[in-house]
């Protein structure tokens, strides 16, 4: 063998290693990176449940308690309602009661142009 076949053999394990070594170092620092970039969006996600989800939980039950009040109120509403359309069904009828028992006294009285009420002579 001669020394140029040796220095030859020589140089290209080391560069072939050497290249190997350096495509291996940067494949690993990128990879490096990632995991470190994964890390913190998973780091960032975690905190912001743990900010938000109690938040969400609060409204939420929030929401759920201002449904069942207006609910409530609506239901209460509809009974007022009734309520109101049996007392003003009860004076309508102690309107036309009342109007009958004054009808015939009414009879007897007539109008003016102003449309006052004078009594008429017998």
């Amino acid at each position: 063998m001669e020394i140029g076949e040796i220095i030859g053999y020589v140089a290209t394990a080391i560069a072939g290693g050497g290249i190997t070594q350096i495509a291996n170092w940067r494949l690993n620092k990128r990879k490096a990176r990632e995991e470190v970039n994964g890390d913190a969006i998973e780091n960032m996600r975690k905190a912001m449940q743990d900010f938000y989800d109690p938040l969400v939980e609060r409204q939420n039950a929030r929401i759920a308690e201002l449904e069942q009040e207006v609910k409530e109120l609506r239901e209460e509403k509809r009974e007022m309602e009734r309520e109101h359309q049996a007392q003003i069904a009860k004076l309508q009828s102690q309107i036309v009661e009342i109007t009958r028992v004054l009808g015939i006294n009414a009879n007897k009285r007539i109008r003016n142009e102003k449309g006052q009420y004078v009594k008429t002579e017998q």
